[in-house]
């Protein structure tokens, strides 16, 4: 089994225990609209899409639960990202990757249209983890005008850490 998209969870974790409640909800107006919270929210809302579609079959990641103590308070980030981290190792152990799902997602951008589509979980988690790693590059900026650093890959898609330390 792989534990990257653990690894990808425990990123945030990690992030999450070294962060004042100011900086975790500062929005950074005019260059974001969003703090820190309301992206690891995004993150985490894209992951519980999964775990859900795991009993049910079905994701929809239209669905969020927006303004939720996760997005206001790094501790609730932190239980409901360990929460997520126990469910990867066990889904991650299992054949329940191959399982099929169906994914709804808005895909239009000037009228409410959204698709249904076909997939496995396990293309999802692929999704979900490049997706939180989106928002990881953003957090990086954030905190970097905060003032504050973070770890040398923090933010960084995998493929681009390969290379960088096969260049090294």
């Amino acid at each position: 089994m792989s534990n990257s998209y653990v690894d990808v969870i425990e990123q945030a974790i990690s992030l999450l225990e070294d962060i004042s409640l100011a900086d975790y909800q500062e929005v950074l107006a005019p260059h974001f609209s969003s703090s820190i919270g309301a992206h690891i929210r995004h993150i985490v809302d894209h992951f519980l899409a999964l775990k859900h579609a795991s009993m049910s079959g079905e994701i929809n990641y239209n669905k969020r639960n927006r303004h939720a103590d996760v997005e206001q308070f790094p501790h609730s980030a932190i239980v409901t990202c360990e929460s997520i981290t126990v469910w990867l190792k066990e889904t991650c152990s299992t054949q329940l990757l191959n399982q099929r799902v169906l994914v709804t997602t808005d895909i239009d951008i000037s009228h409410t249209k959204a698709a249904t589509c076909e997939s496995t979980l396990e293309r999802e988690l692929v999704f979900v983890a490049s997706h939180a790693i989106h928002h990881y590059a953003l957090i990086r900026i954030i905190r970097h005008m905060q003032g504050k650093d973070l770890p040398e890959f923090f933010g960084y898609a995998p493929s681009t850490i390969s290379y960088s330390t096969r260049s090294a």
